[in-house]
């Protein structure tokens, strides 16, 4: 068979010219430096008894549109997650900014007693009181309801 070659198209070329002597591997032909794409190894045709099977056709639709429901559901619980773990970030949040204002609060309330301790050890000093040496005793009593 001769090389056809036209405009636009490829060129045909017979299958008598690639076959390969008895006893060896089918030849394939030099396309692509002689190697088969691995797209046209990948194609499933089925053939049944008429031509292409169109149940294995319908088949495959039902599989992919099954996979399509099974990635919207992941995609709407994955959805949902997002927002709850954004609400309880929030919630988080704001329990952070009230223990640290609380934090703030309670540190001045320190700072504020500590400065009246310094103020009436001066005063006492001052006095000449020997606050120092006596002793103070704080009695706890229980509480009987």
């Amino acid at each position: 068979m001769e090389l056809e070659q036209r405009e636009g198209t490829m060129a045909a070329v017979g299958f008598e010219e690639f076959s390969a002597p008895p006893g060896s591997e089918l030849a394939l032909p030099p396309l692509f430096g002689g190697h088969i794409l691995e797209s046209e190894l990948e194609t499933e045709v089925e053939f049944v008894s008429g031509g292409l099977g169109s149940s294995g056709l319908r088949e495959r639709d039902e599989e992919e549109e099954a996979a399509r429901g099974r990635r919207r559901r992941q995609r709407e619980l994955n959805r949902r997650k997002y927002q709850a773990l954004g609400r309880r970030c929030r919630e988080i949040e704001q329990v952070n900014e009230r223990v640290l204002n609380r934090l703030h609060q309670v540190q001045r309330i320190t700072r504020r007693l500590q400065q009246e301790r310094r103020f009436l050890m001066r005063v006492l000093d001052s006095y000449g009181d020997d606050y120092r040496a006596s002793q103070f005793t704080i009695v706890l009593e229980e509480l009987r309801c």
